[in-house]
């Protein structure tokens, strides 16, 4: 099957058989560059092999957003953020609560002051502080689509909004990213050792990373 890409007004468009191709809400496939379309179309030749974090697939999520669907993906990184991943400290480990509140307070602190909430780290399984998040809420609907699917996916690999905001915002890069997030599964590789199939598990992560990265900088966003 044959592709082209056309250029109306400044945006990309990804055609088959000279129709538009177009997403399940019937939304166009289109792009701000040439350089991502012409991605598209190598990803779309090999549809069979690539992955749900893939370019294609990422740009077809962003493209495919509604605004009723932004509303309800924002319903769950609401919930995802109360219970943030960098939040919990459910364990005794003295040296590794250390080593999270170092690693983390500044975030937390900082993603507070951002959005005007009193984040607590939590220490138990009990008493969970519920926080009204009008700010964060208001700034996630004024994300742009492809911002947005990558707070979202990133979110959803990491169980953690905060992170997840830094990284799109520039201030984690990809391989910290994985660092914080493995931080409790690090430690324990220090202690007991690292067996082959968590290397695989590290690099697959990675590369997922990485993937959301390019995209990301790919549409113009970093």
């Amino acid at each position: 099957m044959s592709y082209e890409i056309r250029k109306i007004k400044n945006e990309y468009y990804i055609y088959s058989k000279s129709a538009k191709i177009l997403t399940p809400n019937n939304y166009s496939l289109k792009t701000r560059s040439e350089e991502h379309a012409k991605i598209l179309i190598r990803e779309i030749k090999k549809k069979n092999n690539i992955n749900s974090y893939s370019i294609l697939n990422l740009t077809l999520f962003s493209r495919n957003l509604s605004k009723i669907d932004k509303i309800e993906i924002s319903k769950k990184l609401l919930r995802i953020l109360q219970n943030d991943y960098i939040l919990f400290r459910n364990f005794n480990d003295k040296l590794l609560i250390k080593d999270m509140n170092k690693k983390f307070g500044t975030l937390i602190e900082n993603f507070s002051l951002e959005f005007n909430l009193s984040l607590q780290v939590q220490t138990g399984f009990i008493n969970k502080v519920k926080h009204k998040n009008h700010s964060f809420a208001n700034w996630l609907m004024s994300l742009d689509d492809d911002r947005f699917t990558a707070l979202f996916k990133l979110a959803s690999i990491s169980d953690s909004v905060i992170l997840s905001y830094f990284f799109i915002k520039k201030k984690i890069r990809c391989k910290r990213f994985l660092k914080l997030v493995n931080i409790e599964y690090n430690y324990q590789q220090q202690r007991w050792g690292l067996l082959d199939e968590h290397k695989e598990s590290d690099n697959y992560f990675l590369k997922i990373i990485q993937n959301i990265n390019l995209f990301l900088k790919i549409t113009n966003n970093v």
